[in-house]
Formats: C-alpha cells, structure tokens, sequence
C-alpha cells in the first residue's frame, strides 16, 4: 500500500481548500492510497517557500511518502521553473507525482 502526500493551496484566508480536498481524497482511496495532507492556506503559489510545501519536501527526503497528488498544476506552484526543479527533486528521491486537473500520473509506466 502506498501512501500519498495530497497537497492544496489556496490563495487568500477567506478560501477553503475542501473542494481540493474532497477530489485528493476521493482519488487516493480509490488507488488504496494512505494519505497524508498539506494545506496551505492564504499563501500564493509564486512563493517558492511555504509552510505546507515545505513540510512536503521535507517528508519526501525522509521517504514519508510514496506519491504526491495536487489538484491542479497551479496549486503546486505558479512559476515554471520552481515547478520543474520540485518535480526533478521528487524524480530522483523516488516520489511520484500526479496532478488531477492535467492527467499528469507518474506513479506508471506510460506516466514517467
């Protein structure tokens, strides 16, 4: 059984990441996925540094998680090249990578 990191942002105080969520956790339980969340919330994606997907690199390094699900592509992160270099990260330490809104599934063969 894997277990999944699902990441959600959104971007003011008065937003609720339930929507984000509620998707997340419908797709890892019909994978069998364990999951683990991080919200951010209020915080903007052209942030390269931000509570929640700070605390999800730092579990990647310490391989607490198999496979990391967004919502969508945007939620991750607003700038290409921080995306590019967290996907890389991810890639080499082992993590797979799936993102909802873009077909994006790395945890097969096809995906990588």
């Amino acid at each position: 059984m894997k277990t999944a990191a699902i990441y959600a942002r959104v971007s003011t105080v008065d937003q609720e990441p339930e929507n984000q969520l509620q998707e997340l956790r419908r797709y890892g339980e019909a994978r069998g996925w364990t999951a683990v969340e991080y919200v951010d919330r209020g915080v903007s994606g052209a942030k390269d540094r931000r509570p929640a997907l700070d605390r999800v690199v730092s579990d990647a390094r310490r391989r607490r998680f198999d496979v990391l699900v967004c919502w969508r592509l945007d939620r991750l992160g607003r700038n290409l090249k921080h995306l590019i270099t967290l996907l890389d990260e991810l890639q080499a330490l082992g993590v797979a990578f799936v993102s909802l809104a873009e077909g994006i599934d790395a945890t097969t063969p096809a995906g990588k």
